[in-house]
């Protein structure tokens, strides 16, 4: 399977790839900066992932290029949410972060599985979804949620808007891992990548 991930160059997104001894530098066939990604040709590839904090600007400009990847059978990971509707139907809502809830004894981030059978969960734990989140995805008939927060919104979720799938997290564990922290982080971009491979193969 070819696969690429989107990057913006900033530092944590260079350092990403060196953690773990480089075990997430390994997975990706090609790493494209976001600036030049205009000029480069997606079709090649069966899945790309958006990382973590991208310049909107850049992600619009790049709207069409998206929008024909994805209709023509790629898929995409989208990490962290998205501050612009650069695909249709993607309706994302920033939200306060509770960045502090551990320092507190006996406390939880009210995160659960939408439904416990759902194949993601055959990979991951709840447990290791659990550091914070930047937002929602919003109430839409065509995502399939399958982590939510206490009222029901999606934190992960997969569309089924086109003929590829949009795999959606609000999660960003590609940034704290390039940042050197967060460890929980680790397991879950191992565990979540292993478990989109795996679903994509299923639709093949």
């Amino acid at each position: 399977m070819k696969k690429a991930i989107i990057v913006g160059g900033s530092f944590y997104h260079d350092y990403l790839f060196k953690a773990c001894g480089g075990k997430f530098g390994e997975i990706f066939d090609t790493k494209i900066y976001l600036p030049d990604l205009y000029k480069e040709d997606l079709s090649s590839f069966d899945y790309v992932v958006i990382s973590s904090r991208l310049n909107p600007k850049f992600l619009m400009q790049n709207a069409n290029k998206f929008l024909e990847f994805i209709n023509n059978g790629g898929h995409i990971v989208l990490l962290g949410g998205a501050e612009v509707e650069f695909l249709p139907h993607l309706h994302y809502q920033s939200s306060e972060v509770n960045f502090w809830w551990w320092v507190h004894k006996g406390a939880d981030l009210p995160l659960y599985a939408f439904d416990a059978s759902h194949q993601l969960w055959d990979f991951l734990r709840v447990g290791e979804c659990k550091w914070h989140y930047h937002g929602v995805f919003k109430e839409n008939e065509k995502y399939e949620k399958i982590l939510v927060n206490e009222i029901g919104e999606a934190i992960i979720c997969k569309s089924h808007h086109f003929k590829g799938n949009l795999y959606l997290t609000s999660l960003d564990p590609d940034f704290h891992i390039g940042q050197g922290f967060m460890p929980v982080t680790i397991p879950f971009l191992d565990k979540y990548m292993q478990w989109i491979e795996s679903d994509i193969l299923g639709t093949k």
